[in-house]
């Protein structure tokens, strides 16, 4: 608590109270480079209630807070925006913990307990116990509960739990906010603050305002229309008038009267929002929201939020390029396919011809044969190259969760759905291509969800009733054999049908030994860090086992094999390597990779090498050629001599 001397002295009028020191020292270090003035105090539930009440006395106005602490705050009537965390930020820390040994206790704001539950269901996180509290004393109970049980890993925040457990010397983590989420808190409490000093009116008209300006920052679009219960106009701003073509001097009429296609009377009665409708206005197609505001119940006015059909397009451009932007882009070409046989250059061949067609492709072909390079490599190869590439492994999600991240879902879903919903891949991925890999997995359901998609060109999301146009190039992958699949009933005979149109077998390695060694040279070069040349003549010896292997793992295989005999070579290049140490399942574990005979540098003196360097005034690589050793080697030998 504040010190006496201290209770008489002015505060800022926007003042943070921190649950952990960590956000106070976040939002003082955000608030300096904003250029605002904020003060910063840490308090925790009942101690931070305390805070607020004594900081309103000596003059502030608005509190910044989170979580709890931010409830009890505004449940005792102070004004206070909640600096919000997201599934994402408790979806990392889960992430990081579920690969930690042990048993995992979270201690965690009852609001927060639901959303936990389904993220520790999604990442298949078992025997998580989760403790919710609701105030200070059901607080202390949760940490004094979790320090004795047997959890060995915590997850929490607080004054108490961070301290007795480092005290007790178990492993915990805090979930805390981002920047981001804490610069949107801070737009948030300087809205708040003005809205204050200027609407100096009775309560309730002031909490109705403040409704209204909340509802503009999480709905906002162009133009911008406020009506009261009336249907008067109390807020409009100037692209608004832009687009419905009523005078400057509107303020105070009837919207129904002025754009009676806004159906004032219609929202009123029925008090539900509109999302996304189309409407004709004045030759304008306009794209429009309809948010009704209501304070305990009662119907106090709306907002209308609208925007051009134009403009959404050219937003969904600067979408689709900010995707690229994060990912959602292909990075390997048909040139980062190594190969000349005859089998990979057919099938390459064969891959370049369906690039310039959109037809749907199926790609086959055992684990590790390099599905997702020919995918990637049709995508940049394509008029659609420019486009989004989208690659889902359909294997790799909860089949609950598979039909979510390919049509997606609006706000509600299910629980634990992002606020406002979340577009699926099939949305992401418009006007380019999206890669199914695994596709032999999805279940039943998804596989007729999958097959309208395909078949109408649109797609819906969970729980919505409205359908939204795609231009998407589908290439699947599998390493099933499809046909008896749907000889099963496993597998829909029309959604096969569909996917393949176009097929892309991909031979397997043993197919393509003479690859072999240009896909082992390749690697080298791109990361053995020393002595390459040398390897490259160990592998020389290895050769003949390689190509009679039957590959079960394929290139995937095979480069695991050449990493492991590179990192032992680079680390003693003069080591004895049986193939057992590096090959499963080898037939000829008694093949050893040993030191060739050509290699000169044991028979090479410091006296030798310095004779070499001044004769070819220290040129290292003509020095290097008279020893008959590579440039690595002579630097490996210099280095060993400790020569300069």
């Amino acid at each position: 608590m504040m010190r006496e001397r201290e209770q008489n002295i002015k505060v800022p009028e926007i003042c943070l109270i921190a649950p952990s020191q960590t956000l106070a020292d976040n939002v003082r270090k955000l608030a300096h480079e904003r250029g605002e003035e904020i003060g910063i105090y840490v308090g925790v539930l009942d101690e931070g209630l305390k805070l607020a009440q004594s900081l309103s006395e000596r003059g502030a106005k608005v509190f910044v807070s989170r979580k709890g602490t931010a409830a009890l705050i505004a449940n005792a009537g102070f004004n206070v925006v909640k600096i919000n965390t997201t599934l994402n930020d408790y979806l990392r820390h889960l992430h990081l913990m579920k690969h930690c040994q042990g048993t995992m206790a979270i201690v965690e704001y009852t609001e927060f307990v639901p959303e936990l539950r389904s993220l520790c269901q999604y990442l298949e996180i078992q025997g998580a116990e989760i403790y919710g509290y609701s105030n200070e004393k059901e607080y202390l109970k949760c940490v004094e509960a979790v320090l004795k049980s047997n959890a060995e890993i915590i997850m929490g925040g607080g004054a108490q739990l961070p301290v007795e457990a480092q005290r007790q010397g178990k492993p915990f983590t805090v979930v805390e906010n981002t920047e981001k989420s804490i610069s949107l808190a801070l737009d948030s409490v300087q809205q708040l603050l003005k809205v204050q000093k200027e609407e100096a009116i009775q309560k309730k008209h002031y909490k109705i305002q403040l409704e209204k300006y909340e509802t503009v920052v999480n709905y906002t679009h162009d133009g911008v229309i406020s009506v009261d219960t009336n249907g008067n106009i109390a807020v409009v701003n100037d692209k608004a008038l832009e687009l419905l073509g009523i005078p400057e001097n509107c303020i105070g009429q009837s919207i129904q009267r002025l754009v009676p296609q806004l159906l004032f009377n219609q929202l009123k009665n029925s008090g539900n929002k509109e999302i996304d409708t189309i409407v004709r206005i004045k030759e304008n197609m306009l794209s429009l929201n309809k948010i009704p505001i209501e304070v305990s119940g009662v119907f106090e006015g709306a907002v209308y939020l609208l925007k051009t059909v134009k403009e959404i397009q050219e937003s969904e451009g600067k979408i689709r390029q900010q995707l690229h932007k994060q990912g959602h882009f292909a990075k390997y070409d048909f040139n980062d396919i190594i190969g000349n046989s005859p089998a990979i250059q057919l099938t390459k061949k064969v891959a370049k011809t369906y690039a310039g067609v959109s037809s749907s492709i199926l790609i086959t072909g055992e684990t590790g044969t390099g599905k997702e390079l020919f995918a990637q490599s049709i995508h940049l190869n394509s008029p659609r190259k420019k486009q989004p590439f989208v690659a889902i492994n359909c294997a790799a999600l909860p089949k609950d969760l598979l039909g979510s991240q390919l049509f997606g879902y609006e706000e509600g879903a299910f629980t634990g759905a992002t606020r406002g919903g979340k577009a699926g891949i099939f949305e992401i991925a418009h006007g380019g291509t999206i890669f199914l890999d695994e596709i032999g997995e999805i279940p039943h359901d998804t596989q007729i969800q999958l097959l309208r998609v395909l078949q109408e060109k649109e797609v819906r999301r969970i729980s919505s009733d409205k359908v939204i146009p795609v231009d998407v190039r589908v290439i699947c992958a599998t390493n099933k054999d499809l046909t008896q699949e749907v000889r099963e009933n496993r597998f829909r005979m029309d959604l096969f049908y569909r996917i393949n149109v176009l097929k892309l077998p991909i031979p397997p390695l043993r197919e393509r030994e003479s690859d072999i060694p240009l896909i082992a040279n390749h690697f080298i070069d791109q990361f053995c860090h020393y002595y390459p040349e040398e390897i490259k003549l160990y592998m020389e010896q290895v050769y003949p086992a390689l190509k009679g292997y039957e590959w079960p793992g394929n290139v995937r295989e095979l480069l695991a094999v050449l990493e492991r005999i590179v990192t032992l070579l680079e680390r003693d290049p003069d080591m004895d390597i049986s193939l057992s140490m590096v090959m499963e399942n080898i037939t000829n574990t008694s093949i050893i990779v040993k030191k060739p005979n050509s290699t000169r540098d044991t028979r090479i003196g410091e006296a030798e090498i310095r004779a070499a360097l001044l004769a070819n005034s220290f040129q290292k690589g003509k020095a290097a050629e008279d020893l008959g050793i590579s440039r690595s080697t002579l630097w490996r030998l210099m280095s060993q001599y400790n020569m300069k």
